[in-house]
């Protein structure tokens, strides 16, 4: 009797693991997409004509959204080097759910999306979709919005992502670097860092109404003095069920402003925080602004040498 490690009568299109079959590797398709110089052994250019595959992908991630089917996990890798320029609306529409964009290398040899016009977007319409190991870069002072999640996106995720404005710094900058409208719930950031350095700078987060908020272990900061004091992470309603932990803030301004959710009945902690402006007074006073929701373990820190608790309630000491 054969030995079904072998994937014998039929099972020649098989994969072992340590001599165990494995019979589905994965529910969906994977697409590359690469238009860098570097190609694979055996590989052509990225060309919308080829087929997706490791040695003849994709030149544009919009092209391979559209071979994705909804809800069946598909993955778009996309490979070490490769550049694409957004310079209009919605030049890239993530309007296929549960779609992994994943950027393959590290340092500057990730993937690259560069915003060259003010209204240079990406437009997220549909639901579990995620953006992994990718750098946005903006090319043009004053891009309005980089990422526009619409309600319908709901369960977003975003992971070892980096936002950064131009080698003209001062120069080129994000107003708001995601938008996201009433609807968009479950939203989660993990390992990530943005970075502002304009006196135009607003917030790296702008939302309504979420349910279900979640960061962990990111970098916000705006290193330049905003023209109008702006918190880091906005909303106009409430923001509940949220976590927010392990991350850390700064804002170069007196009286900074990190988490806004101006809502009445926000819900949820951050915890573990670590918060930065020019004033530690008025970062305590005006930093926060989430009726509903606690801080727990968070310092916030802007006088050389100092820190402070941030927090209702009374400090104990033995």
């Amino acid at each position: 009797m054969a030995e079904y490690s072998n994937y014998p009568n039929g099972f020649t299109n098989g994969v072992t693991i340590r001599d165990l079959p494995i019979q589905i590797a994965h529910p969906g398709k994977v697409f590359y997409v690469n238009n860098s110089i570097v190609l694979p052994p055996g590989g052509v250019g990225g060309s919308n004509s080829n087929k997706g595959t490791f040695t003849h992908p994709f030149s544009t991630i919009d092209y391979a959204i559209g071979k994705c089917t909804a809800s069946r996990g598909d993955i778009i890798m996309v490979m070490p080097g490769h550049s694409e320029d957004i310079a209009v609306a919605s030049g890239i529409t993530m309007d296929v759910a549960g779609v992994a964009i994943v950027g393959l290398g590290t340092g500057s040899l990730r993937p690259t999306i560069t915003f060259s016009e003010t209204d240079s977007t990406i437009v997220g319409s549909a639901a579990n979709c995620s953006l992994v190991n990718m750098i946005f870069e903006a090319a043009i002072a004053d891009v309005v919005t980089a990422i526009s999640l619409t309600g319908a996106a709901d369960g977003w995720s975003f992971e070892h992502i980096e936002s950064y404005e131009g080698a003209a710094a001062g120069t080129y900058n994000y107003v708001d670097f995601i938008t996201a409208a009433t609807g968009a719930d479950n939203i989660s950031f993990k390992d990530s860092k943005f970075i502002g350095n304009d006196t135009n700078n607003d917030a790296f987060f702008t939302g309504v109404a979420h349910d279900g908020f979640y960061v962990s272990n990111c970098y916000f900061a705006s290193n330049v003095a905003q023209a109008a004091v702006h918190g880091l992470l906005v909303s106009s309603g409430n923001v509940t069920n949220m976590l927010i932990k392990d991350s850390y803030f700064r804002s170069n301004v007196d009286g900074a402003a990190f988490i806004d959710f101006n809502g009445a009945a926000n819900g949820g902690l951050v915890c573990n925080c670590y918060f930065s402006s020019i004033d530690t007074a008025g970062a305590v006073t005006a930093g926060f602004d989430m009726t509903g929701a606690h801080c727990f373990e968070c310092y916030v820190a802007g006088d050389a040498d100092s820190f402070g608790l941030v927090g209702g309630g009374t400090l104990y000491t033995n």
